[in-house]
C-alpha cells in the first residue's frame, strides 16, 4: 500500500536560499519548499523523496518519482484530491500502476458526470476533453472505476481506481483502501513536528537538500528498526484487546541517541539490538475510529503547516 502526498518546508532567511527557491508573496523574507513523498503506509518506509521549488508542483514531483519507480504486482497506489486529473490517470494507466485516487466532485467535467450518474459504483471511460489532452499529450480514453463513497457527514466521497474487478474489491473495500491514505499523512508529520526538519542548520541551497535526505534517511532506519520491534511488540500484546505499535516519537529518539556510535564503532550489532529492545519498551495503543480535524487548528496557511 503506497501514498503519495506533498508538503511545503519553510527555510532560513539568506541571500542564496531566496535566489535559488524564491520567496513567498505575502513574504519579503520567507522562502519555502516543497517536499513529495511516496510512503509504504504498512511499513512505514519512504520508497521516493522529492525537494523542490514550490512552483515545481506535486505532480511533477510524483512524475518524477515514478521514473525511478516499477510498479510490482499487488501495488497500490493511493493520491488525494491534488491528483484527480486526467493527466494523471492517464501515466499511471501507461505505466500499469494500480491506483485509487480521489476526486473533487465539481472540479471537471468528468467529475460532474460521475456524480450526475446515479450509480454508486461502475466502470466506465474517460474520454479528456480538449484541455485535458493537450496537457496529457494524449486522447486515447481510460478506463477506470468510479466509486462513490458517503462520509459520516454526509459528503461524497468520489473515487477513480484501476481496480475493476468489483467481487474482488467490493464498494466498501474502496473507501477502507483510500483511508488507509492517511498513513502518508503520519509520514509527513513525522518529519516536520517530530524530526523537526525545518530547523536547518545551514545557510545555502545545497545544505538543504543534505540536511532534507538525511532526514528522509533517518526516518527509514527507525521504519527498519520498527519493523523488526513490531513483530516482538505483536506477539507480547496478542491477548490484549487493542492492537499496539512502536512509539515512533521516542524510536527516533533512540536513535538519534546511538547514531554516531553506530557508524564510528565496530559493536554495530549489540547497538541494533539496544535500540530494537528500547523500541519494543514504548509502546502505544491503536484505537480505530478516531479522527483528527484540521479544521480545529484554524485557518490554514502555507506558510505555516504545523499539523504535517
Amino acid at each position: 500500500m503506497l501514498a503519495g502526498d506533498g508538503s511545503t518546508l519553510n527555510l532560513p532567511s539568506s541571500k542564496q536560499i531566496r535566489s535559488y527557491f524564491g520567496v513567498e508573496a505575502s513574504s519579503v523574507n520567507t522562502s519555502l519548499a516543497r517536499i513529495f513523498l511516496i510512503y509504504d503506509v504498512i511499513t512505514g518506509f519512504t520508497l521516493q523523496a522529492r525537494l523542490g521549488r514550490t512552483n515545481t508542483g506535486e505532480a511533477g514531483m510524483l512524475e518524477d518519482c515514478l521514473r525511478d519507480m516499477h510498479s510490482r504486482a499487488g501495488d497500490l497506489l493511493v493520491l488525494d484530491r491534488n491528483f484527480g486529473y486526467y493527466t494523471t490517470v492517464h501515466q499511471l494507466a501507461a505505466a500499469d500502476w494500480d491506483f485509487c485516487i480521489r476526486m473533487s466532485t465539481g472540479m471537471s467535467a468528468f467529475a460532474k458526470t460521475a456524480m450526475a450518474d446515479g450509480r454508486m459504483d461502475f466502470v466506465t471511460e474517460w474520454l479528456p476533453s480538449r484541455s485535458e489532452g493537450a496537457t496529457a499529450r494524449a486522447k486515447a480514453p481510460v478506463r477506470v472505476r468510479v466509486t462513490k463513497a458517503i462520509l459520516e457527514t454526509g459528503e461524497t466521497e468520489l473515487l477513480v481506481s484501476s481496480l475493476l474487478d468489483m467481487e474482488a474489491v467490493s464498494s466498501a473495500d474502496m473507501a477502507e483502501l483510500y483511508a488507509m491514505r492517511w498513513g502518508v499523512e503520519e509520514g509527513i508529520k513525522n518529519l516536520k513536528p517530530k524530526m523537526k526538519v525545518e530547523q536547518f542548520g545551514c545557510r545555502r541551497p545545497e545544505g538543504i537538500y543534505q540536511e532534507f535526505y538525511a532526514h528522509i534517511l533517518a526516518m527509514n532506519m527507525v521504519a527498519l528498526a520498527g519493523m523488526a520491534a513490531q513483530k516482538v511488540i505483536k506477539k507480547k500484546t496478542a491477548r490484549r484487546k487493542l492492537n499496539y505499535s512502536y512509539n515512533w516519537k521516542n524510536a527516533f529518539r533512540y536513535l538519534r541517541d546511538i547514531t554516531v556510535g553506530l557508524f564510528s564503532q565496530e559493536c554495530a550489532e549489540k547497538l541494533l539490538e539496544k535500540l530494537v529492545g528500547n523500541i519494543i519498551s514504548s509502546v502505544i495503543a491503536i484505537r480505530k475510529g478516531r479522527k483528527f480535524s484540521r479544521q480545529a487548528l484554524g485557518k490554514a496557511t502555507r506558510i505555516n503547516q504545523y499539523y504535517k
